[in-house]
């Protein structure tokens, strides 16, 4: 097939027509890349290439988008990406935003890790557990938290004022069965629970 017209679409595209019959759509940016011109061959193979260069810059723009919004990690991000382009695309646009310096898995779980900790007072075990559902590996959350340092206890006792707590509250057995319970779904134990609940009855 030889092509014989090229139109740009209302959208910005570059219609591709061969032997006067419309063949494909591709964006600008990929057309002038490939060197097609009117009069240049075009068979399904250079088609295919095109669409696999068409998909690819549609994953990089989705990731870079996603980016955009917050920081995430690259199982995060891949797998985001795969929902609507594949696994294909997703790996290879996941690749060149950490070879651009976009994502670190390291930096990503560091900062998380201090937002769970300092901000929603998240247990050690919580944030080892959110931090896994990203997709950080294991040696990089081990890492991560050893460079934290995080009073349990004291994290509890920020949960127990938060919520109002006081001795009045501790004697309720309700309240203090929702205390217990929230800090529970937390992560913590029930040795720095007990800890901060006498430490208050003490006061």
């Amino acid at each position: 097939m030889v092509i014989t017209n090229i139109k740009k679409s209302k959208k910005g595209n570059i219609l591709i027509y061969a032997d006067n019959i419309y063949l494909t759509s591709v964006l600008p940016e990929v057309f002038l890349k490939s060197g097609l011109k009117i009069g240049s061959y075009i068979d399904d193979e250079i088609v295919e290439s095109l669409n696999e260069e068409i998909n690819l810059n549609k994953a990089k723009e989705k990731a870079l988008r996603l980016l955009s919004f917050r920081a995430h990690s690259k199982h995060e991000l891949k797998n985001k990406i795969k929902n609507s382009l594949g696994e294909k695309y997703a790996e290879k646009a996941t690749e060149k935003m950490e070879d651009l310096g976009l994502i670190n898995d390291k930096e990503f779980a560091f900062l998380y890790a201090k937002e769970l900790f300092f901000k929603k007072l998240y247990s050690t075990r919580r944030v080892k557990y959110e931090l896994s559902k990203k997709g950080v590996e294991n040696h990089i959350i081990e890492e991560i938290l050893d460079e934290i340092e995080i009073d349990e206890e004291e994290n509890v006792k920020k949960i127990f004022l938060k919520r109002h707590a006081n001795v009045s509250t501790l004697e309720n057995e309700k309240e203090l069965r929702k205390l217990v319970s929230y800090c529970q779904r937390l992560g913590y134990s029930w040795n720095a629970i007990s800890s901060v609940i006498n430490r208050f009855k003490e006061s």
